[in-house]
């Protein structure tokens, strides 16, 4: 995990994101951005997570009942690209924010990815359901087989839809994640 770039995702969210907001974790992971967005959001807030790995619902759920956050969180076990099955229709055009962190469950089964033909529905489709102001974070991982495609599929789709972006390199290597903060204006 790039640690730089996901403390940067968090303080960018810090400055959108706060009490009584909506947000949803497409990537659910080990629990992080959850964790941080169910903090933001107090307890007026609500958190949707979802992951298509039971093992990531596990570890984020009992991070969040670690620090007394679970009844904030819904979590969902389903593919990111399927966003509209489980969020609830009333918060379509209500979330502030939504993140993604693309790659393999770290400490995980690094033969399950995250791949463009579910990320890119899930991406477009994100940017629907976002708020007016609110933020879409993409981190992308390159260091697994097919992460650098998917990285140049995402920024495609970005340019295409001709999306508020700003294109972050955790660093100068050909291996460095890349994070896309979109902008919905």
């Amino acid at each position: 995990m790039s640690l730089s770039l996901v403390k940067e995702v968090h303080r960018r969210l810090t400055g959108v994101t706060g009490p009584g907001d909506l947000c949803l974790d497409a990537t659910a992971g080990n629990g992080f951005d959850t964790l941080f967005l169910a903090r933001q959001v107090g307890a007026e807030g609500t958190i949707h997570s979802m992951d298509l790995q039971s093992d990531a619902l596990l570890m984020t759920g009992s991070l969040l009942e670690k620090h007394g956050l679970a009844e904030r969180v819904t979590t969902h076990l389903s593919c990111h690209s399927k966003m509209e099955t489980v969020l609830p229709p009333d918060a379509k055009g209500r979330i502030r924010a939504i993140t993604f962190n693309l790659g393999y469950l770290p400490k995980g089964n690094k033969s399950i990815t995250t791949k463009a033909e579910t990320t890119l529905p899930a991406i477009r489709n994100s940017y629907d359901w976002l708020a007016r102001n609110g933020v879409l974070s993409v981190l992308c991982y390159l260091g697994h087989p097919g992460g650098k495609n998917e990285e140049q599929a995402v920024r495609k789709l970005i340019q295409d839809q001709g999306w508020k972006d700003e294109a972050i390199p955790g660093n100068e290597s050909g291996e460095s994640p890349v994070l896309h903060w979109i902008e919905k204006t």
